[in-house]
């Protein structure tokens, strides 16, 4: 069953300089209980898709199209029916665990006001719910964070603290964006196991917005690749690590470090930079950076369609054998 349906998705926003796109005409699908990662260099527009499908744009951003959840039209819905949507539908896991914590408030309040702005629960029982949550997401010493301030704890801590609190109404889908910024390897490895393991236990669906495909492999089963505010590629996990068939793709995989590498030789990384949101020019936006670029690519924009069982938007794309 498709959970989370979007399709033709665009989001602006109004500046004083005028209208800026983050995001141009995107699908995706993620169904009941299954794990979409959805990955790209920043400004890709990652973020800003699934906040317009959670309608948590910033005030100047308009969202048109349709995202669709369990079957129903949410996008453009009025605040207070998206706020009875949020908690039990759909949970969210900002990039910024501190900023993402009122900063005034105790951990025990704020996890408690999470689950009473969708149950009728009184504080007590919402406070041994929270306690109960931070030991699920093996936070140690339950009982005593339910008293400190965010700014008590340490990075990996808030992070969990973040995830607790987006879990007490128990959504169907969890929306986690950069999850593992600025956290050692260590805690990355933990909060990766982490969803792995809620996953199993609560049944829900995950999204998992990141930059690194380190994190990707071992969670999602079904990874979204973008750029400049397009799908570029999108296929099964195993299969994306494989034989990536979009450039971009390919680069972003190559670009990631090995065991084997040798320490003196420079990092792998993809030529160029990605192009300021609304500075994408006639064509292929890949095609200033892109080693298999024609004269086709500069001026013909390629169409996201099925290629195999994936789905790809290129001219060029490398066949299973890596080549063009």
């Amino acid at each position: 069953m498709t959970l989370l349906e979007i399709r033709n998705l665009s989001v602006r926003f109004v500046t004083p300089s005028g209208v800026v796109p983050a995001v141009n005409d995107v699908d995706l699908d993620i169904g009941d209980g299954q794990c979409v990662a959805i990955v790209g260099e920043s400004g890709s527009g990652k973020t800003q898709t699934l906040l317009a499908s959670a309608g948590l744009l910033a005030a100047n951003g308009l969202a048109s199209g349709s995202v669709r959840f369990a079957g129903a039209e949410i996008l453009g819905l009025p605040e207070r029916q998206l706020e009875r949507l949020r908690g039990p539908g759909i949970g969210y896991v900002f990039q910024d665990a501190l900023g993402s914590l009122t900063p005034h408030l105790r951990i025990g309040d704020q996890l408690a006001e999470s689950l009473q702005a969708h149950r009728e629960v009184d504080r007590a029982t919402a406070l041994v719910e929270a306690r109960r949550m931070l030991e699920q997401v093996h936070v140690p010493d339950a009982a005593a964070r339910l008293g400190q301030y965010p700014h008590e704890l340490s990075g990996g801590t808030r992070q969990r603290v973040a995830i607790a609190a987006a879990l007490m109404p128990q959504p169907r889908l969890l929306i986690a964006d950069e999850p593992t910024t600025a956290l050692d390897v260590t805690v990355q490895a933990q909060v990766v196991d982490l969803f792995r393991e809620l996953r199993t236990e609560l049944g829900m669906a995950l999204a998992l917005v990141t930059h690194d495909l380190g994190i990707v492999a071992g969670l999602a089963e079904r990874v979204v690749v973008m750029y400049a505010g397009s799908i570029v590629e999108e296929a099964d996990t195993s299969r994306l690590f494989r034989s990536p068939a979009h450039p971009y793709t390919a680069g972003l995989i190559e670009a990631l470090p090995r065991l084997d590498d040798d320490t003196d030789a420079p990092m792998r990384t993809i030529a160029g930079v990605p192009p300021p949101p609304g500075m994408v020019s006639a064509g292929c936006p890949f095609a200033p950076r892109c080693a298999r670029r024609s004269e086709r690519c500069s001026v013909d924009s390629p169409v996201l369609a099925a290629h195999g069982s994936a789905k790809l938007a290129c001219h060029h794309p490398a066949t299973r054998g890596g080549t063009a």
